[in-house]
């Protein structure tokens, strides 16, 4: 939502690339590439690159927009000459780049050398930038997409750039490096976008590491994956969200794969990732505010993608964002703090959760978060998230910061039943000039939390039990423990050992005859330090403990 700038005309200005003077953003465009680029080449009588820069509109946008290049070494990378929604798969981009974008370069002395030639002057900052926004407008033949008034007001009034110096480029090929941006805002402005990113998979692939560098001005940063119901729902290029209906959101296509509030890497625990299948596209949200009052600010992002093959052994992770239900939140400007408490279960679940990391949001009147889980009787049992810890969570600073709020991450992974779920508790102190409710914007609020976990074993069989009348001491202990169990009869017995995300780690058979059995067995010598599940089955029944080596 565009704020304390004149409304309907700061709309226009911001969200519909809109000036007081209508104009057609690729006529503009075309006529930098006829200005640049068709003296002594680019033109019916040289077609330098097979490329004809003169003409009609319609005919100049038929040669370049998802056309194939002629070079070999571009169209062996999947490029096109002009690709909607796509800077970086845009060849005519890159040969005109001339530098303000360093990671969309050519890159290979097979591509040929930058547009224009000598002795041609090259492409200002403010006229790169123009195509590379009209690009991420989903390159239109028609209409007004772009404001150049505002790239302007960038590149020579003293526009804030939200990341001054770009995270380095990899030459990992296990590496996905993406690149958002610039995004510009006027003075005092908001605006939440999304954005399709194909990663143009051509096999399953899993991520164990996300490394996102975001601005600081930023409300938050999302990774979604497009389910295949979004694939052709949702058009190339950057997409506005309407602030007041939510229009413009992937929200019901698609599924969550991890968000931010602050720029953070996030290493998944050894042996779990994400699962990324072939053809997996993504869709990127952005909200961003710009609170000067007289500079343009220019958003990026960039986001390090580590992959590893698919036929790795990892557990997957998996992430969902849970949500107060946005009809309840309603606070009153009467600066008394007012608690809002769900419950969250899934009835429908037959595996555990396996609990990994935890993190709240709300808006500015937020003061504090908590997470419990939820016992059977639907009262809180162990708190698993407390809102005044700092963001890594290593200590209690006795206050709630919603602009930076703790994230919490559990080894071992803790296990939750769905169907008990559970419960959420948020606190708000509404100071400002009216009632507050949920929405979209940093003047309204929200109450959700991200949750990440593997699945582990079936509801409830990894809840202890005892049908042999077994006994594990000391629990918890040093590794060493010793197990009794009864028997009425010889019996084979099975001893197994598995990890909270439900893998085995050992497993053995014995002999056992009539009474009181006694066995020892090392944990140390298996698994180490941490959280398992010690399993003992006979002819006679099964004993389940989980246990705790210190």
């Amino acid at each position: 939502m565009i704020k304390k700038i004149s409304g309907i005309a700061l709309m226009l200005f911001l969200c519909t690339g809109g000036s007081s003077v209508a104009q057609n953003t690729f006529s503009s465009i075309k006529g930098l590439f006829q200005t640049h680029c068709t003296v002594g080449c680019h033109n019916s009588a040289d077609l330098s690159g097979n490329v004809d820069l003169t003409g009609t509109d319609q005919e100049v946008y038929n040669r370049l927009v998802n056309v194939d290049p002629t070079n070999p070494a571009a169209l062996a990378k999947g490029f096109k000459r002009i690709k909607p929604g796509y800077p970086d798969r845009s060849f005519l981009f890159r040969k005109c780049n001339n530098g303000l974008y360093p990671r969309d370069m050519i890159t290979d002395i097979d591509q040929g050398t930058q547009m224009p030639g000598y002795p041609q002057p090259s492409f200002s900052n403010q006229e790169v930038e123009l195509i590379r926004q009209w690009i991420y407008k989903a390159a239109p033949l028609t209409g007004n997409v772009v404001d150049q008034a505002v790239i302007n007001q960038f590149y020579t009034g003293g526009g804030i750039n939200s990341i001054p110096v770009a995270p380095a480029i990899s030459t990992d090929p296990a590496v996905i490096q993406l690149h958002l941006g610039k995004i510009f805002l006027a003075p005092q402005s908001e605006a939440e976008y999304f954005i399709k990113y194909d990663l143009q998979l051509p096999a399953d692939v899993k991520v164990d590491r996300l490394e996102l560098i975001m601005a600081p001005q930023s409300h938050h940063f999302i990774i979604y994956k497009l389910l295949p119901s979004g694939l052709s729902m949702f058009p190339e290029g950057l997409r506005l969200q309407n602030p007041t209906n939510g229009s413009g959101s992937s929200s019901g296509n698609n599924t969550l794969v991890n968000a931010w509030q602050i720029s953070y890497d996030t290493r998944l625990p050894e042996g779990t990732s994400y699962l990324w299948t072939a053809g997996s596209v993504l869709d990127l949200n952005y909200h961003m505010r710009n609170y000067s009052v007289d500079s343009v600010l220019g958003v990026e992002a960039y986001i390090n993608v580590y992959t590893k093959p698919a036929s790795s052994p990892d557990q997957i992770m998996y992430s969902d964002l849970i949500s107060y239900p946005y009809f309840g939140l309603i606070i009153p400007n009467n600066s008394q703090p007012i608690t809002f408490t769900h419950a969250d279960v899934d009835p429908s679940a037959t595996r555990n959760w396996n609990i990994w990391q935890m993190t709240s949001h709300t808006h500015k009147y937020g003061i504090d978060y908590d997470i419990f889980k939820r016992n059977a009787d639907g009262t809180e049992g162990e708190q698993l998230y407390e809102g005044f810890y700092n963001v890594d969570y290593s200590f209690n600073q006795g206050y709630y910061n919603f602009s930076h709020p703790p994230i919490r991450q559990f080894e071992p992974l803790v296990p939750v039943n769905p169907k008990n779920g559970l419960i959420q508790k948020a606190t708000f102190k509404n100071t400002g000039p009216g009632w507050v409710f949920y929405g979209l914007t940093t003047a309204d609020e929200m109450m959700l939390y991200y949750v990440q976990y593997t699945l582990g074993d079936l509801v409830n069989s990894v809840e202890e039990f005892d049908q042999l009348g077994m006994k594990v001491y000391p629990n918890p202990g040093n590794g060493i423990v010793n197990i009794q169990f009864n028997s009425q009869h010889n019996s084979a017995v099975k001893l197994e050992i598995q990890d909270l995300a439900g893998r085995n780690l050992f497993s053995k058979n014995y002999n056992a005859g009539s009474g009181k059995s006694d066995m020892q067995l090392d944990i140390n010598q298996i698994a180490g330090k941490g959280m398992f599940i010690l399993r003992l089955t006979t002819g006679e029944g099964t004993s389940v403990r989980r246990i705790v080596v210190e």
